[in-house]
């Protein structure tokens, strides 16, 4: 879902961009038998999912959402953030690393991939190549209409986004300074997991 995070990460970490937006796609050790550099960015994906799913910032956030819709604060947390990152990204990234240079070697590496992942990766890999999305990031109706095709990926019937969206617009200030407070430590996590794998 914060695919944009995890591309972001990947590049600072210097690791593979398309290992680490596979994460969301390859279950168990699925990935065995990918290159390398790919191994490396899907476990550097999942120790990046699991380091935000614990931190103090993210899991008091998850905790002030309305209670009909907290069980799903996680998901609409991981989009918003990634809409801030957008709106943040030279405080965050070097400045020979535009967001729209990242996201065109990001489009060609998935149109050179010939692996075969899930059906569900094939949907979301031909949309992106199409239509090149993630810079949409930029615009709160992109992250309602994120969470919207979330809701239908559910087996049960599922609404959460307008009143996600509801509750991010009414606090935004709280949000975006947990955000600011919360990448730098993503930043570094990430830099000291990977410095230990490659050792």
């Amino acid at each position: 879902m914060n695919y944009i995070a995890h591309l972001h990460l990947a590049k600072h970490t210097q690791t593979s961009l398309i290992g680490n937006f596979l994460g969301d796609f390859v279950k168990g050790s699925a990935f065995a038998d990918f290159p390398l550099n790919i191994q490396l960015g899907v476990r550097l994906h999942r120790q990046i999912d699991t380091f935000t799913d614990s931190h103090p910032r993210v899991v008091a956030l998850k905790q002030d959402f309305p209670k009909p819709i907290r069980r799903y604060a996680g998901i609409a947390i991981d989009v918003y953030f990634d809409h801030l990152l957008l709106q943040h990204w030279q405080q965050f990234s070097a400045p020979e690393l535009p967001m729209h240079t990242l996201f065109k070697q990001f489009y060609r590496d998935l149109e050179q991939l010939n692996y075969e992942v899930s059906p569900h990766f094939t949907r979301v890999r031909a949309g992106l190549i199409s239509h090149q999305w993630l810079a949409d990031y930029e615009n709160l109706s992109a992250c309602l209409r994120a969470m919207q095709t979330i809701e239908k990926r559910f087996s049960r019937p599922t609404q959460f986004a307008q009143q996600a969206m509801g509750y991010i617009n009414e606090n935004d200030s709280e949000l975006r300074q947990s955000f600011l407070h919360f990448y730098p430590d993503l930043l570094r996590h990430s830099e000291l997991f990977v410095s230990k794998l490659i050792k």
